[in-house]
C-alpha cells in the first residue's frame, strides 16, 4: 500500500470495532471533516463482522483490516499477527491506537516497523478489582508510544500516569462534534416527537448510552420511578444498545414504569431525539468525558450530570453536576426542576459548545496538521 507521488498521507486507526460509540464517533467526525485529497484514514479492527461505520469508511476512501481480539492467552499469536501486518503495511504516517488493552503490543510492533505510534485514552476505568488486569497489560504503553492523547485530563492520568500527562508528549484532544447537526430546530423537535408518539405537551427525559454497568441504568430507572410518582405524565427515552438491555427492560417492568419508557436502540438520528427531549440525565459511574453530554448541551437541553464526569464535560450554563451519593430521590427532584425550568433559547447553546472547544473543525485541523508533521499543537 505504498503511497504514490501526490497520494494522500495515510493514518491507521487501531480500534476494537467501528460501531457507534464515543471514540468511534470522534474518529468518524474527523474523517468526514478532513481534506481527504491530502489525508486518508484506514482502520485495523478487532472484529471480523461488518461494523456500523464500515460502509461509510469505504465510501470515504478508507481501507479496513482485521486482527483477532486480544484475550491474554493468545499473546504470542497476537504479537505475531501484528508484526506481520506492519511488515506488510509500513507506509503509514501515524498509527493511532484507540484500544487500550493490547496497545503496548500493537504500538511496539508499529514502532519496530519504523512507524510513529500514538496511544489515545477515551475513558477512565472503574475502581474495582476488575480493572486490575487491564491496568497490568496496558501499563507498558506509557513506555512505548511516541505521543499520548486523551479526551480529558482524568482519562490521561488514569491510563498513562501523571508523569506522562505532565510531560511534553501529551495532549488533550477534545471530542469535537459537527455542531450544525445539533443546533436546535423547533421543526425537527416537532417531527421527532410525532415519530416517537410523544404529545407536544408531554415532559420528556432522555438518556443516551450503551447498556453497560458504566452507564448506571439501574440508578437511572430507580430515579425515573420517583419522577413518575410526582409527574405521572413524564416519559423517558433510552438511546443505545448493549448487553444489559434485557435486564434493564426487566427492571422497568418491576418498577412499574415500562409503559413510560421508549427503548429506541442504536440510532443515527440522536440529534433529533435530543431536540425532542426536555431534559437530559446522565448518571454514569465513571466517564473519560461523556460525549453524549456535550451533544445534549449543543441542542440546548438542560442536563443533569453525574459528578463522576470531568469538569470539562460541562460546557453550558444549562448543565449541572450532582453526586450519585445523593440518591435516586434527590436526582428525581433535580430532574423535575429541570423539566419545569425549561430553556429559553435552545439554538444559542451551540455557540457555548463551540467556545468550549468542541467544534469538530478545530479538532480536525489540529489532528490533520499533527498527522502530517508529528508536531503537537
Amino acid at each position: 500500500m505504498a503511497a504514490g507521488e501526490g497520494a494522500p498521507t495515510r493514518v491507521l486507526h487501531v480500534i476494537g470495532a467501528m460501531d457507534r460509540g464515543g471514540a468511534e464517533a470522534l474518529i468518524m467526525n474527523v474523517f468526514r471533516s478532513i481534506d481527504r485529497t491530502r489525508l486518508q484514514f484506514d482502520f485495523l479492527e478487532h472484529e471480523e463482522r461488518e461494523c456500523a461505520y464500515d460502509a461509510e469508511i469505504r465510501e470515504l476512501g478508507g481501507s479496513i483490516y482485521h486482527l483477532p481480539r486480544f484475550v491474554g492467552a493468545n499473546i504470542l499469536e497476537y504479537r505475531s499477527r501484528c508484526r506481520h501486518f506492519f511488515a506488510e503495511h509500513g507506509d503509514y504516517s501515524v498509527v493511532h491506537g484507540h484500544i487500550g488493552s493490547c496497545a503496548a503490543i500493537y504500538l511496539s510492533e508499529a514502532r519496530r516497523a519504523g512507524l510513529y505510534a500514538v496511544a489515545h485514552s477515551h475513558n477512565t476505568n472503574n475502581r474495582d478489582l476488575a480493572r486490575i488486569p487491564f491496568a497490568v497489560v496496558s501499563y507498558p504503553t506509557r513506555f512505548v508510544a511516541d505521543a499520548f492523547f486523551a479526551c480529558s485530563l482524568g482519562a490521561g492520568i488514569d491510563r498513562f500516569g501523571r508523569k506522562v500527562v505532565s510531560g511534553p508528549h501529551f495532549r488533550i484532544v477534545n471530542n469535537g462534534i459537527i455542531l450544525e447537526r445539533y443546533r436546535f430546530s423547533e421543526r425537527r423537535r416537532r417531527v421527532a416527537r410525532s415519530e416517537l408518539g410523544i404529545a407536544d405537551d408531554a415532559p420528556l427525559l432522555c438518556h443516551v448510552g450503551r447498556f453497560v454497568p458504566q452507564k448506571n441504568h439501574q440508578f437511572l430507572l430507580e430515579m425515573f420511578s420517583r419522577v413518575v410518582e410526582r409527574r405521572p405524565d413524564v416519559r423517558l427515552v433510552l438511546v443505545g444498545g448493549g448487553p444489559l438491555e434485557r435486564e434493564t427492560r426487566g427492571l422497568a417492568q418491576e418498577l412499574g414504569v415500562s409503559s413510560r419508557i421508549l427503548f429506541l436502540g442504536v440510532r443515527e438520528d440522536v440529534a433529533s431525539i435530543l431536540m425532542a427531549a426536555d431534559a437530559f440525565v446522565f448518571p454514569s459511574l465513571w466517564e473519560g468525558l461523556g460525549i453524549a453530554a456535550i451533544e445534549a448541551q449543543a441542542t440546548g437541553l438542560p442536563c443533569l450530570l453525574s459528578s463522576s464526569l470531568p469538569p470539562l464535560s460541562k460546557v453550558s450554563d444549562g448543565a449541572s453536576f450532582l453526586s450519585l451519593g445523593e440518591g435516586p430521590q434527590r436526582w428525581a427532584a433535580a430532574a423535575i426542576d429541570l423539566l419545569e425550568a425549561g430553556c429559553d433559547d435552545r439554538s444559542a447553546q451551540v455557540e457555548a459548545v463551540r467556545n468550549a472547544g468542541f467544534d469538530i473543525v478545530d479538532t480536525a485541523e489540529k489532528l490533520s496538521s499533527f498527522y502530517r508533521t508529528h508536531e503537537l499543537w
